[in-house]
């Protein structure tokens, strides 16, 4: 009973209900800044969140993943991005991995996208848009790979009708 009520003690002395707040009032405003379209100031609460007010919560690092994004800053979004698909939690890991995905696919890293979109869908089965992701992405390699050998094919042909001219 005593080991108990020290540690609920503990717990309040250690635990700063003024800290807890402007954490609090801080993810709001970055919320609010981020759902208005202003990314940049919603990306500087969240970086104020996880550098200065030592914010670890997987969700808030996930924020500014999706901010950076937003920002179209690329090297920042997918270092944040990259970390988070070590999470134990599997949404997380999913999402992380669906955005590395979508930002391969803008680098036109098509393959590597692919794979980042199949550990998103192996992370979380139901995340449907890492699917329709894939799934378009896969269309897309398949009809290029097709096209390449109907060209290839068109090419030999070409080269055969040529040399039987001469």
């Amino acid at each position: 009973m005593k080991a108990s009520f020290f540690l609920i003690l503990l717990a309040v002395l250690v635990t700063d209900p003024a800290r807890i707040g402007k954490i609090n009032r801080v993810k709001e405003e970055a919320k609010k800044a981020y759902l208005a379209g202003d990314y940049a100031t919603a990306a500087a609460k969240y970086k104020y969140l996880t550098d200065s007010l030592a914010v670890t919560e997987e969700e808030v690092l996930l924020n500014l993943a999706n901010a950076y994004f937003e920002l179209n800053d690329t090297t920042a979004a997918i270092s944040q991005y990259q970390t988070l698909t070590q999470s134990f939690n599997n949404k997380i890991r999913s999402v992380a991995q669906q955005q590395l995905g979508v930002a391969r696919n803008k680098q036109s890293k098509f393959e590597e996208a692919l794979n980042h979109f199949k550990e998103a869908i192996k992370a979380d089965p139901t995340n449907n848009d890492a699917r329709y992701n894939y799934e378009l992405l896969k269309r897309k390699l398949d009809e290029q790979k097709k096209q390449e050998q109907q060209q290839k094919d068109q090419n030999k042909d070409q080269q055969q009708n040529d040399k039987q001219k001469q």
